[in-house]
């Protein structure tokens, strides 16, 4: 029955992460299975030593009771349900928080001394997750802008030894170490040490290191165990020691060992954190190249604005070009027409001038060879008709041919009341009758031509009275004669000059002319007065437009109170 004890001890399997080979770890851990097993008599622990990815699986199926292993694998594996227990001291640094550092190694009689020169370069490293112999190292040389893409890596495994010995033979020009190792290599005599020379070298009195001092390894338990167990193994950890000096600290944290793990898409945080960390790895490697990037842009950008601010101004002058351009045909077409109005009047000034002389001549005559006083006056009528169409020729070609007369304040009702008295004969003579409503006021005009306007207007109503006259008798009905009316009416700064008759209306292509501010330069059935006329309007700054009512014509002359 004693013999049989130590078979019915509890059996724990302790996992250690063998970086430099079994029979190096077996030695370096046997004071930490010895302490264990002298601690709790009742139990047994029993060491098994693994490579990085041995570890994992055993991890991965429940093998183990407890695990010792770097904090990078110790981060890597918390899904396995690790609970931390104590920290590792490093004899050469006796610090849990600063156990852990990498060392960028190359030859002595080598031609490399920069980390930059490694760029395409056969470079060794232990694993891509290994702590000290990888992932330490690549950051430092990541910050100096000598990404992992840039080296010819090889992954070489465990034993971590094995990477000295390709670096010494010449097959890699540097190698990722955890710090340290070189060192303990050459006190073990079988290495060199004066054959390697450190790359990015930090001040360190113990060992050259290429990186900063991280925290050191874990001691964890697997799973849930008892807690008894758990106090008992933690107890007989910090109370190890080896040469005097303590061997396991307190478990502390390991922030330093997350955020690096997280910049290298490793770990629990990496995935909170890989857009920013993205970001922020994006910005720091290729600053540069966005900069340059950013320059460009904005000159494009100013560029863009130039040639917008160019084209704006293009355009404007374009439409600038493009309304001067409409402005002067205007005045061309107004000057063709003006100048077809001048030939017309000096046509018809020249053709009436002969048969108007041979009239006031015959009128003349007649008057002196006139015994009674009725004829007298008859041809005296004549003769002042006469000169007054003389006039109005003269007019006409002054109008057509030169600028109009100086404006003058005149009252358009007098205008209206003379014009009564004189064709009023004349619609008397037709069967028409012509009367007149104004308004009191005054107009800032030419009054000649507006008495012209509003007589071609009031003789144009008349024709149409005649034509209306000539076509019931030819249907044989009786005429019924007619009504004709001028009104000037003020209204809100302006004048409204109206002629209206009952003579049936003006055909519809003539109103749409009249619509138009060049319209054509004859009116079937409306003679030359209305074009006169209307031009006139115009150049008086007014208008003139034309409305069928229904019975008659409604021609209406709107000119502003000052012209």
């Amino acid at each position: 029955m004693f013999f049989s004890l130590p078979a019915l001890a509890k059996q724990y399997r302790v996992g250690f992460l063998a970086f430099r080979g079994e029979a190096q770890s077996r030695t370096e851990w046997a004071p930490t299975l010895a302490a264990l097993n002298g601690a709790l008599p009742g139990e047994r622990f029993e060491g098994y030593f693994f490579t990085q990815q041995q570890l994992d699986d055993e991890l991965a199926t429940g093998q183990l009771d407890f695990v010792v292993t770097n904090p990078a694998h110790f981060m890597l594996n918390r899904g396995q349900g690790l609970n931390w227990l104590a920290s590792y001291l490093d004899p050469h640094y006796g610090l849990a928080r600063e156990s852990v550092a990498g060392t960028l190694w190359v030859r002595a009689d080598g031609d490399m001394t920069a980390p930059e020169q490694l760029r395409g370069k056969p470079v060794g490293a232990v694993h891509e997750q290994a702590f000290g112999g990888y992932l330490l190292v690549a950051e430092q040389l990541r910050r100096r802008g000598v990404l992992p893409a840039e080296l010819d890596l090889r992954f070489t495994g465990y034993p971590v030894d094995a990477l000295v010995y390709l670096l010494r033979d010449g097959a890699l020009s540097a190698a990722m170490l955890p710090t340290c190792l070189l060192e303990s290599m050459a006190q073990e005599g079988l290495i060199e040490a004066a054959d390697f020379l450190a790359l990015m070298v930090e001040d360190d009195a113990t060992c050259a290191r290429s990186t900063p001092l991280y925290p050191g390894w874990s001691f964890a338990a697997v799973g849930a165990a008892d807690e008894g167990v758990l106090r008992a193994i933690s107890r007989a950890l910090l109370n190890l020691e080896h040469h005097g000096r303590p061997v396991w600290g307190a478990a502390i944290r390991l922030d330093e060992v997350e955020r690096l793990l997280a910049d290298w898409q490793l770990g629990p945080a990496s995935d909170s954190a890989s857009p920013l960390r993205l970001l922020r790895q994006l910005i720091g490697r290729y600053w540069p190249f966005l900069a340059a990037l950013v320059v460009i842009v904005l000159a494009m950008l100013l560029h863009h604005y130039r040639v917008t601010l160019l084209l704006l101004r293009r355009t404007q002058e374009r439409d600038k070009l493009h309304d001067l351009m409409q402005h002067k045909e205007q005045e061309l077409s107004q000057a063709r027409q003006r100048i077809l109005v001048g030939e017309m009047a000096t046509g018809l000034a020249h053709e009436l001038n002969q048969p108007l002389s041979a009239i006031q001549a015959y009128a003349q005559a007649g008057e002196l060879v006139s015994d009674s006083g009725p004829q007298q006056e008859a041809f005296g009528h004549i003769v002042a008709e006469t000169e007054r169409g003389a006039a109005i020729i003269r007019r006409f070609r002054q109008w057509a041919t030169q600028p109009l007369p100086r404006a003058e304040a005149f009252e358009p009702a007098e205008v209206c009341r003379e014009l009564v008295a004189r064709i009023g004969p004349r619609a008397d003579a037709k069967g028409v009758r012509l009367s007149a409503r104004t308004e009191a006021g005054t107009l800032l005009s030419v009054r000649p031509a507006v008495e012209q306007i509003l007589n071609n207007l009031l003789g144009n109503a008349l024709d149409a009275h005649a034509r209306a006259d000539n076509g019931r008798e030819t249907h044989g009905r009786e005429n019924r004669g007619g009504i004709m009316l001028l009104t000037a009416h003020h209204e809100a700064g302006a004048w409204h000059l109206t002629v209206e008759d009952d003579a049936g209306g003006v055909a519809g292509h003539i109103i749409e002319a009249m619509q138009q501010s060049l319209p054509a330069s004859h009116y079937h059935g409306m003679g030359i007065g209305l074009l006169v006329s209307h031009r006139l309007a115009l150049r008086l700054g007014g208008r003139l437009t034309l409305v069928n009512t229904g019975r008659g014509t409604r021609a209406t002359l709107f000119l502003p109170e000052e012209a």
